[in-house]
């Protein structure tokens, strides 16, 4: 009898493994270490453990929240409620599960890149480590927890772990949030599928991209997640005298956006037996470049000296183009159609074409035109 619980919780992980877990996800994990480890070492980048733990942390509240919208708040969730598992036991796998993916794909991406450039300490790894993984259980709990308390309390955990790191040390909120993740894990905080959050509350908007923006908490998290991203990139290339904003392109990996019909097949199905297809398409194109422009837009704007501005924006337009155009032509020819969970299409390696087509033509213009 006292390995009943143990044995339900183990039960339970491997129902949310075989759930919402694919190969695709240790692609994506191998694929995203390959680019950092190489970008840390020919960017020559050095960054303190501040930065890097901004970084960690805007990361693992965007991957996280992409679990909680895409496992907790999708149409397969309600089926694993109907096993014979408790509701402490379901919260404890999908904590314990979507740590895993944390780890996967955003601690040793960031420990690859630190490592490669350089600018790490076994205390820095630690620090690293204990930071994604504490943060994790919180967010998980702050968009899928049972009550406003429950989701009030994961808010005022993470703040406060913010706040230590900046005003003390990084290590401090990484330990505080480790221990806070660590309750949350061992007290089983109950995640639920609550309609209301999951459909959004904004406005009905004829826009593609608008509409998904609007309605989708995950679509607005990795928006801002994505341009403060390229704002830190943008400072620490400003520091080492970069010629181009290459954080721009940081916020055309949009996934959600990009994949719009892959993740929303009725809508594709419609759109491709509909007159004007073509017509949709191009819409959808000018949304998606006009949206990356503005975001792009305010990388640049933000950061610290705003120099060499009319250069820096021609170089955001034509990323965004380019990644948008990109984008629209996989969704045209190869839409995602076969997958478990939305997140299977969010992390699916095919994700950093649009941003490497941007990069790469964005920077050949910039040679071209200079």
């Amino acid at each position: 009898m006292l390995s009943q619980p143990s044995s339900n919780s183990s039960l339970a992980a491997r129902a949310v493994a075989g759930e919402f877990l694919s190969k695709r996800t240790i692609w994506s994990s191998l694929i995203l270490t390959a680019v950092a480890a190489w970008i840390g070492i020919h960017l020559g980048v050095v960054v303190n453990l501040q930065a890097v733990s901004a970084g960690v942390f805007l990361a693992t509240a965007a991957a996280m929240s992409s679990i909680a919208w895409t496992w907790v708040h999708s149409e397969r969730w309600p089926g694993l409620t109907r096993f014979p598992l408790s509701a402490k036991d379901l919260a404890r796998a999908a904590y314990l599960v979507g740590s895993l993916v944390v780890l996967l794909e955003v601690v040793l991406p960031v420990i690859a890149f630190i490592s490669a450039a350089r600018s790490i300490t076994h205390t820095g790894a630690v620090t690293v480590i204990m930071l994604a993984l504490g943060t994790a259980p919180l967010v998980l709990l702050l968009w899928s927890g049972p009550t406003r308390w429950h989701r009030l309390g994961a808010c005022f955990a993470l703040v406060t772990g913010i706040l230590i790191g900046i005003v003390l040390n990084p290590l401090s909120a990484a330990m505080a949030l480790a221990v806070e993740g660590t309750a949350c894990f061992l007290l089983g905080f109950e995640v639920t599928d609550a309609s209301a959050r999951r459909r959004g509350t904004g406005p009905r908007i004829s826009s593609l991209v608008l509409g998904e923006l609007v309605s989708s908490r995950m679509t607005q998290i990795n928006t801002a997640a994505l341009v403060a991203f390229g704002w830190l990139l943008n400072a620490m290339l400003h520091d080492h005298g970069a010629a181009l904003p290459l954080g721009a392109v940081m916020v055309v990996q949009n996934t959600p956006l990009n994949t719009y019909f892959s993740r929303h097949p009725s809508t594709w199905l419609v759109v491709k037996t509909c007159p004007r297809t073509w017509r949709t398409l191009g819409v959808y194109a000018v949304e998606l470049a006009a949206m990356y422009t503005a975001c792009g837009a305010l990388v640049v704007a933000a950061a610290p000296v705003p120099v060499r501005l009319a250069s820096d924006i021609v170089f955001v337009v034509t990323a965004a183009s380019s990644a948008a155009l990109a984008a629209v032509l996989m969704e045209w020819r190869w839409p995602l159609l076969d997958w478990k969970s939305e997140r299977e299409v969010i992390r699916h390696p095919r994700k950093y074409v649009p941003a490497l087509v941007a990069c790469a033509v964005s920077i050949a213009f910039w040679i071209l035109t200079h």
